[in-house]
């Protein structure tokens, strides 16, 4: 059915209206008002729409009712988010830059006192700076999925760090785009942001592969260097949007930014100061993408958003890194636009949100964001007109899930910060910037104001119940854990009811925490142990002291220190799937695989969808010769994922110990052939070959594992394959 933007080709346009009365009352006002029904707005030139009701033969009831008839009753998409691909700009690109965890006050067009960002400053000087712009959650995937949505983590669920995907009936900027027809393309800087918690949906490229950075970072990446993101963003600029592609569509381009240890000449400038030589390096790599965009006649046709997801404490409140608290330290963030009818120069005063910058992109290309935004568009708000963004609901349930503390949830004005808490907390944000002075006792009826919006937006404090949490790949949970998230994807009952201590009272806790985390980054794990044994005692019932601890002797090869951890947090009633499943690790280092396999059953029990604890569990089976539970247990893996590398290469060890080398062969190559990454198949390779008298195929495949596992992964065997190697080419 037509839409009423294609009766009528006077420039009608769609907009909104509150009922069919006003409808009928604005249709015959002949002028520039905005008119519209449901949804829809119409913008009549001249006499236009008498003339079309005089051509037509229709009274202005009838007029009303045809266009209704013909799909107007309602918005200009479904209301699952769709948009509708003829009132789409066709003349103007979406380009946003997030950058994870950069404090507003390290870019000098922010602050002239701190590192200079040129190139973020241009673009802030060519467009609008918001001032007091906030996230909505201080950890990048809940903020990104509030910053792509404009929801809040209520709507949206993704809560925390590992475990949470995005609800798939909530319409994104890029299902809008995408669905609108333009091309749409990611290109994300860490493991946080992994297409399993579904961010990917409505891209045609989302490019989130760590596996290029493996000969950068040996080891467990979790994160890509800013200039192979920036390679990357720019490799399909000129594949899609380049000179030699003539029919290339407008698009929504969204590039992030994760911190990264910066390389030299920033390392060595910034040597006492890496997080700055971070921010400078960024903006180095913002400059490559804003040259391309310049040099090939795109800059002046497309609005560029530059955000952060959120901040970084650096010492302020005891924290040093972010998640655990609302302060403005990792909540207050910088919001740039600059491109077609932004004007220029401007710096906004009035508070803005996370959740704006949908509705804001989504107004910006003429698409309707859908009926489940809580965000509003900010085009209004440079035109002079009043947008009602003067609270910004917060939450943080990291401490919680962390370190079983209690969780957080404020509100923030311009004026004020109301944060619930086990003790609250009330700051006055134009006089006390810090947040220094908590002065709830004494504006006791502006606090109550503010935690009644708090509960509007979270539901009433009894209806707060238990938190769910859903499948995260084995691969993403080692990455979060090695960026310090430390019960990322663990799965175990836990209850948002504000139970568990104020993290106020936790500071000192956490600041050890951190440190230790600091040392066992650079492989200090035997300076970390004593640091985590110390305030062990002190807050007893803190998951991430044990996951820390058990890491620390597992990775010193002190596999019974690490199992004795695991028993004594499950002891103090603290343990989850992953305790077990650690756990059962270490057992099967310690070569106790029955004790082993009842510790993996358990985690399995508790995280069936996990699939590491069943990969574990058949390891366990394997080494007792229950080939037949080993098995059932690679298959149950096979089902939830068929293309899974670990279980046909257990699959092929499981037919090695059968005798079957040809069987073993084809499950061997099925898993390299699954995951690129597996170095084990080539190890049983080239046993199997040695085995059958071929050496020379059994030096190529233990060279090939040489080649793809990291140094510091080796261990003794690279001894051992290098004899086998010398003895398979007579040099022994």
């Amino acid at each position: 059915m037509a839409s009423p933007a294609s009766m009528d080709a006077r420039g009608w346009f769609v907009s909104e209206v509150s009922s069919f009365e006003e409808f009928l009352l604005l249709l015959v006002y002949d002028g520039q008002k905005v008119l519209g029904y449901g949804n829809y707005r119409m913008r009549p030139t001249g006499k236009a729409v008498f003339e079309l009701i005089l051509r037509l033969g229709l009274s202005l009831t009838g007029l009303a009712i045809a266009l209704f008839l013909c799909g107007c009753s309602r918005t200009g998409q479904p209301s699952e988010g769709k948009s509708s691909p003829q009132l789409v700009r066709r003349d103007v690109n979406v380009f946003l830059i997030t950058v994870d965890t950069l404090r507003a006050d390290h870019l000098s067009c922010y602050n002239p006192r701190s590192v200079p960002t040129p190139h973020i400053d241009g673009l802030a000087s060519r467009g609008v700076r918001f001032v007091q712009a906030v996230a909505q959650v201080p950890l990048t995937t809940p903020s990104h999925a509030s910053i792509l949505t404009g929801t809040y983590p209520q709507v949206h669920k993704v809560r925390d760090i590992g475990g949470f995907v995005l609800d798939k009936f909530v319409p994104t900027l890029a299902t809008l785009a995408h669905e609108a027809g333009l091309e749409t393309a990611a290109f994300v800087g860490a493991a946080v942001l992994s297409h399993h918690y579904g961010l990917n949906r409505g891209f045609d490229t989302y490019n989130d592969d760590l596996g290029a950075q493996r000969a950068v970072l040996p080891g467990v990446v979790a994160e890509i260097r800013g200039d192979a993101v920036t390679g990357r963003a720019l490799e399909w600029l000129e594949r899609h949007q380049g000179s030699n592609n003539p029919s290339s569509k407008n698009f929504f381009l969204w590039v992030h930014y994760f911190p990264y240890d910066p390389p030299l000449p920033f390392k060595a400038k910034y040597a006492k100061d890496l997080y700055s030589g971070e921010v400078a390096f960024t903006d180095a790599e913002v400059g490559r993408l804003l040259q391309w965009l310049e040099s090939h006649g795109l800059s002046e046709k497309t609005l560029i958003v530059l955000m952060a997801d959120h901040g970084e404490s650096l010492g302020d409140h005891g924290e040093f890194t972010h998640g655990v608290f609302l302060y403005d330290a990792t909540m207050h963030i910088p919001l740039i636009m600059r491109g077609p009818e932004i004007p220029p120069g401007q710096a906004v005063d009035q508070q803005v949100r996370s959740i704006d910058v949908m509705p804001t992109l989504a107004d910006f290309l003429h698409l309707s964001a859908g009926d489940k935004v809580q965000g509003r568009s900010l085009l209004p708000l440079l035109k002079g007109q009043e947008v009602a963004t003067h609270y910004s609901y917060m939450e943080t349930l990291y401490p919680k899930t962390s370190m079983g503390w209690s969780e957080l949830r404020g509100m923030r004005t311009e004026q004020w910060k109301m944060i619930v808490a086990p003790q609250p907390e009330l700051y006055q944000l134009q006089e006390d910037r810090l947040e220094q002075q908590n002065v709830k006792a004494r504006y006791a009826a502006d606090a109550d104001h503010l935690e009644k919006k708090i509960w509007e937006v979270a539901g009433p404090p009894g209806s707060l119940g238990k938190l769910e949490q859903q499948m995260v790949d084995d691969e993403t949970l080692r990455q979060l854990q090695s960026l310090g998230y430390a019960s990322a994807g663990a799965r175990r009952d836990l209850r948002i009811d504000m139970s568990g201590p104020d993290p106020k009272d936790r500071v000192a806790v956490l600041g050890i925490l951190e440190k230790a985390a600091e040392l066992m980054n650079h492989d200090r794990f035997q300076a970390a142990i004593p640091m985590l044994k110390g305030i062990q005692a002190k807050d007893p019932a803190n998951p991430a002291i044990y996951q820390k601890l058990g890491v620390c002797f597992e990775r010193l090869g002190q596999y019974q220190k690490a199992i004795d951890v695991y028993q004594t947090a499950i002891k103090h009633h603290v343990e989850n799937d992953q305790t077990y499943a650690s756990m059962g690790n270490n057992l099967i280092r310690a070569r106790k695989p029955l004790e082993a396999a009842d510790a993996l059953e358990k985690a399995a029990d508790m995280n069936p969808t996990n699939l590491q604890n069943l990969t574990n569990l058949a390891t366990a089976y394997l080494q007792l010769g229950r080939f037949v539970d080993c098995e059932k247990t690679l298959n149950t893996i096979l089902k939830q994922d068929d293309h899974y590398g670990q279980a046909y290469n257990i699959f092929g060890i499981l037919a090695i110990r059968r005798g079957d080398g040809i069987v073993a062969r084809k499950y061997l190559q099925k898993a390299i052939e699954c995951d690129a990454d597996l170095t084990e198949p080539y190890l049983s390779l080239a046993f199997l070959a040695e085995k059958t008298g071929h050496p020379q195929i059994a030096i190529s495949y233990y060279k090939k594992y040489l080649e793809r596992t990291p140094p510091k992964e080796h261990g003794d065997i690279v001894t051992k394959i290098k004899a086998a190697i010398a003895k398979l080419e007579g040099r022994s």
